[in-house]
């Protein structure tokens, strides 16, 4: 048993891993064929209260902490599917806790007891065509309109864009303020201007639908916020980080599963008379492997309990971020190698895995901002 996790956190694990083989696991193969899977799914999670882990009771949510988000993500990133996992984590731990913990009243009301029981589904909007991993040069505008901002711009990578009910938006509503001149705002994809221009067709998570989108002339209300006017870049930051905890988590365990399902080949298979777990160069392969995802393993927990604590983790998150969802690769990619022939096909999990996990050294920011970022904050110049 971890350090982290209590025995209620396993007992919570467990309610998790018996509603995955029930409702998830049976069909996820057919939604990574359909490149979709079913919004219906998000009002079961709701149901179990699995989308409002981090939302206060007041709004509908069990008011858990970041450990508790932290188990729920680890144990759900076990699922054969990471476009999956991250579209539904994207909008339960990430987008739901931001408009927890910062949006108006009003915004609150509109949105965050919906998306707590999976009627309606968040997103957020921060890259841009021209602006990836370096957010200070997006163009997305919001000009001041009386009680009201009009949003121009576009975005780009949207998980959940093309099914989601909202966006919380990152906008500038002051380009000469440099980082005090950024605001999110909630915007109503229903709203008139708000357009999803295509879904992007991706090498791996296949069942996460990743969308541009394009806002003309939206008019959203001054109370559809999020924190206050021109604190945006702060409080982007803060779930940049989050978020960059929870892609960690699930290359975390995916990377385990993985690990599990080839152990459990190499026993059955056999090759010149014998399996091919038994051979010495297998076994060291797969031992190192163990051993260091282990102790990336370690490493995360620590900063989620320092997280959990209030403490600030910024070089902590990047350093985890650049070397489990790096290992998480190099485990899917020799865990295929062990496979032989079989691991190139889709009858076996590794191409789905090489293909899902290889993305979570990009998003969120990549493995070479992971660097820039902690190289920053450990004094380099």
């Amino acid at each position: 048993m971890s350090g982290l996790y209590s025995q209620e956190h396993q007992i919570f694990r467990g309610s998790v891993r018996k509603f995955l083989e029930k409702e998830v696991l049976p069909n996820i193969d057919d939604w990574e064929r359909d490149h979709d899977f079913p919004s219906e799914i998000f009002k079961k999670m709701g149901e179990q209260g699995f989308l409002g882990v981090l939302v206060d009771e007041e709004w509908g949510g069990v008011g858990g902490d970041y450990v508790l988000a932290s188990a729920w993500c680890e144990e759900f990133a076990r699922v054969p599917s990471v476009g999956f996992t991250t579209g539904v984590n994207m909008h339960s731990v990430v987008v739901t806790a931001a408009l927890n913990r910062l949006g108006t009243t009003a915004a609150k009301e509109k949105w965050l007891e919906r998306a707590v029981n999976g009627d309606a589904i968040g997103a957020y909007a921060f890259t841009e065509p021209g602006a990836g991993s370096d957010l200070a040069s997006l163009r997305t505008r919001a000009v001041r309109d009386g009680d009201h901002f009009i949003l121009n711009g576009s975005k780009t990578f949207i998980t959940n864009g093309a099914r989601a009910d909202y966006v919380l938006m990152l906008t500038k509503t002051d380009p000469d303020a440099g980082f005090g001149g950024f605001t999110t705002f909630v915007v109503d994809c229903s709203d008139p201007g708000f357009k999803v221009a295509r879904k992007l067709d991706k090498l791996g998570w296949h069942a996460s639908d990743t969308a541009e989108l394009v806002i003309e002339d939206v008019k959203v209300h001054e109370s559809q916020r999020l924190g206050e006017i021109g604190k945006g870049w702060y409080y982007t930051m803060e779930s940049l980080n989050w978020e960059r905890m929870m892609l960690t988590l699930n290359s975390l365990g995916g990377a385990e599963a993985c690990l599990e399902q080839t152990v459990q080949y190499v026993n059955e298979r056999e090759v010149f008379g014998r399996t091919v777990g038994s051979f010495d160069n297998s076994r060291k392969l797969l031992a190192s492997l163990w051993s260091r995802l282990r102790a990336g393993k370690a490493y995360c927990h620590e900063i989620i309990a320092r997280i959990n604590d209030g403490e600030p983790c910024v070089t902590e998150t990047a350093l985890v971020k650049q070397l489990v969802c790096e290992l998480a690769i190099e485990i899917a990619d020799r865990c295929l190698q062990l496979h032989g022939g079989y691991g190139y096909t889709t009858e076996f999990r590794p191409e789905r895995w090489l293909r899902d996990l290889r993305l979570n050294t990009i998003g969120g920011g990549t493995s070479e901002v992971m660097a820039q970022v902690a190289a920053k904050q450990i004094g380099l110049y």
